[in-house]
């Protein structure tokens, strides 16, 4: 456990000293129209094994002087087949999203909501809600800085459980927070978001972080790289506690 622990920190503070490097996109723009990106990246090779991968990131903000709409989701998929038995690699999905009203230039209140499925993990589907307020601790044209938290409700429901472990886990969790975004040149750009949250006995503490970089290499076509990783500290059955994809690929931004 203190093995996993230290992973996933190890992990999550190297992707965020590389988010303060050069390849980073300032704070959304406040007109009121959609920006934000998207990469695809995957893999086909075929001999006596078929494998197979395709990952997506994906965010977009469209913002005003009084309120921000900010959407994003990771997909990964990856299967391998050896004399015909096809075998699932990895099935994530998580969709996003948070609306934010400004109650000044550094204050804001937010709700918003995700849903998951990851069925290497055994989640067959986690929902969660939440509310809060958060603070723009730096607000310039080449970086934003914002920290954000509130109080949400969680509910998991997992696939395959050998008891004692339940089916579902639900119930009142404490959200904690940071999101940025940079801009050093015109043509590199970085997001990232980490958010953790303390849950109730029965749920126990979960984690996630996620990071985007993107080079425009011409007419706002891009080359991609991104990071997930998600941490519970009580995992389905004996399923490992932490969980991470790293991607490569084309994009675009807009």
């Amino acid at each position: 456990m203190k093995q996993s622990k230290q992973s996933l920190f190890q992990l999550a503070f190297c992707l965020i000293c590389t988010s303060l490097s050069p390849y980073s996109a300032g704070q959304s723009l406040q007109d009121n129209l959609w920006h934000g990106g998207i990469a695809i990246g995957g893999s086909y090779a075929s001999s006596n094994t078929v494998a197979q991968t395709f990952n997506l990131n994906a965010n977009g903000s469209k913002a005003s002087k009084e309120d921000k709409l900010g959407l994003y989701t990771v997909i990964n998929y990856g299967s391998n087949t050896v004399n015909k038995i096809k075998t699932n690699t990895a099935q994530l999905l998580r969709l996003g999203g948070r609306y934010d009203y400004n109650l000044s230039e550094t204050s804001f209140f937010f709700g918003g909501s995700e849903i998951e499925t990851n069925k290497i993990q055994n989640i067959d589907s986690r929902y969660s809600v939440n509310a809060g307020a958060g603070f723009k601790l730096i607000k310039t044209d080449e970086t934003s800085f914002d920290i954000f938290t509130g109080l949400g409700y969680s509910d998991t429901r997992f696939g395959t459980t050998i008891p004692p472990s339940p089916s579902s886990k639900k119930g009142v969790e404490i959200l904690l927070g940071e999101e940025s975004t940079h801009k050093l040149s015109t043509t590199s750009s970085v997001k990232q978001r980490w958010s953790i949250y303390p849950g109730s006995a029965g749920i126990g503490t979960r984690s996630t972080f996620d990071i985007s970089l993107a080079t425009v290499v011409a007419n706002g076509w891009t080359l991609n790289a991104g990071a997930a990783v998600s941490y519970t500290s009580k995992p389905s059955n004996n399923f490992k506690r932490t969980s991470s994809l790293i991607t490569f690929g084309f994009g675009y931004k807009y």
